[in-house]
């Protein structure tokens, strides 16, 4: 398959007219020449060049390719972006998408880069918007055949692939590295790189995968009619769920949860920094007698106990893992609010007001009735053995307030690929989770150390064989404050000496 792959992208190279440019001084005239290019055999099309010289300086090329009419009768094509800097360090980033896709986003390759995108470190980086076009919700390209598995990973290979051969025309040389970057949709699509098309990338890094959209959806939603149930009626005449908790109750939970988890990673400093190892019962909050400021009542503690455990069917099984105890279950200053915030009625994806779920009709309609949905997932798929073989490595990370897809999730897959891996491929060889405090979804959260640098780390593992450990964690929500971002299963902990704002004092325990 490699040696396949290798053909095929030497063979786009040739039909590129592969040539060699200057290895010094602007390359103003070589990108300014590229709106002419011409592909025997394919129809790519190089809609736009622009030459942006600001730092870095580059060459920014807007193309598409595959147009086709659908099976629906709409036109498709796969749309991209391409970012070619002048000063080229030899390596090549896709840049995952996010939502339904849909739009192509500037290529950058911001995802885990530490507030360096790799195009600043001399990446050239293409994006792309998976081969349909229409807003970010917008599902209704599922209508075609090729549109949905082009969404469904397809369009990683092809992009890949075409962005490989341009590379190459455009300096006369090809990469000597290929990554892949992605959070959310993006880590899905990371996900589904490794284990559909194992040969493409050197280093891969999926963040927040949304690995199982329809499922969290469902989960979320049985949540809402949780809280529906204690929700009084609004002036509409349906329930309101902003009225089911308020703002003291919210921080009744933050600090029962603080003050039963906070404390366990060697220092109380606002953040659960060894969230395995959290225990928070909510029934320490219930009321002794009359509901007041400093308790919740009964049917409150029922709903969030009920909104951080697993969602299960009239069986007991689970059909969602639990979300995470973190700190920022009741943000409000996300996009996506936290886990005791999704009462926020602008959020419309999730604004339901039944009174009654069933569990197991959401997962038959899920699971059974929109079989593309299977398609998209990348739950199930967990023989990595080519991928692991090949040398190639990936790193997961996932915000432990996350409250969209649940960070337990990502740990069940992962334990799930380490287990299918065995002892041929030790899986420390080739893969790292990393669990983030306080991070909600993808970045974000009050208490969140939510930059952080895993693109050198996968690099220099990839390109020097050095594995990633402890990797420097900071974030603007708490200025001045940095820690070691550990892989799972270890946590940073307070080594008992020294300032608590500094990562050093920090270290990786199990």
């Amino acid at each position: 398959m490699q040696a396949l792959f290798a053909a095929t992208t030497l063979i786009v190279a040739t039909l590129l007219g592969l040539t060699a440019n200057a290895s010094a001084g602007s390359l103003e005239p070589t990108c300014t020449g590229f709106k002419d290019l011409q592909l025997p055999g394919s129809d790519l099309e190089v809609v736009s060049t622009e030459y942006i010289s600001q730092a870095p300086p580059h060459c920014l090329v807007r193309g598409a390719f595959e147009r086709r009419k659908g099976a629906d009768g709409k036109p498709y094509e796969i749309r991209f972006s391409i970012a070619l800097p002048d000063a080229w360090s030899g390596q090549f980033l896709v840049q995952g998408g996010g939502g339904l896709n849909g739009t192509v986003q500037p290529p950058a390759g911001n995802v885990a880069a530490g507030g360096k995108t790799a195009l600043a470190r001399g990446f050239a980086v293409i994006s792309h918007d998976s081969g349909h076009q229409g807003e970010v919700w917008d599902g209704s390209f599922k209508a075609d055949q090729i549109a949905t598995l082009n969404f469904a990973g397809w369009s990683v290979e092809k992009v890949a692939a075409a962005g490989k051969a341009l590379v190459s025309r455009y300096y006369g040389r090809s990469a000597h590295h290929s990554y892949f970057a992605g959070c959310s949709t993006g880590g899905r699509e990371a996900m589904a790189s490794a284990q559909r098309f194992p040969l493409i990338f050197d280093g891969v890094i999926a963040g927040a995968p949304a690995m199982r959209t329809s499922r969290s959806n469902m989960s979320l939603a049985a949540k809402n009619v949780a809280m529906n149930s204690i929700s009084p009626t609004g002036k509409d005449g349906l329930p309101d769920r902003s009225l089911a908790f308020t703002d003291k109750d919210r921080s009744l939970v933050l600090g029962g949860l603080l003050k039963s988890c906070d404390k366990l990673d060697g220092v109380e400093d606002g953040m659960i920094g060894n969230p395995l190892a959290c225990r928070f019962d909510p029934s320490s909050l219930v009321c002794k007698g009359g509901k007041t400021d400093e308790c919740l009542s009964a049917d409150q503690v029922r709903v969030v106990a009920e909104t951080f455990s697993p969602t299960a069917g009239a069986s007991g099984r689970p059909a969602y893992p639990a979300f995470p105890y973190d700190t920022g279950v009741m943000s409000v200053t996300d996009a996506i609010p936290g886990l005791m915030r999704f009462d926020d009625r602008r959020n419309r994806q999730f604004n339901n007001h039944a009174l009654t779920f069933d569990v197991d009709d959401a997962v038959e309609k899920a699971d059974i009735d929109d079989p593309q949905q299977r398609l998209i997932n990348a739950d199930q798929w967990t023989d990595l053995s080519s991928f692991a073989a090949e040398g190639r490595k990936i790193i997961f990370f996932h915000g432990m307030s996350d409250p969209w897809f649940s960070a337990n999730d990502t740990v069940d897959f992962f334990e799930r690929m380490k287990k299918a891996a065995g002892d041929r491929f030790k899986t420390d060889d080739w893969a790292r989770l990393y669990l983030v405090a306080g991070m909600s979804h993808c970045r974000g959260g009050p208490a969140a150390l939510d930059q952080f640098d895993l693109l050198t780390a996968l690099v220099d593992w990839v390109e020097h064989g050095k594995p990633p450990e402890g990797v420097t964690a900071w974030g603007t929500a708490i200025p001045g404050r940095t820690r070691p971002l550990c892989p799972y299963p270890s946590h940073a902990h307070y080594k008992s000496d020294g300032a608590t704002d500094d990562g050093a004092n920090f270290e990786c325990r199990p």
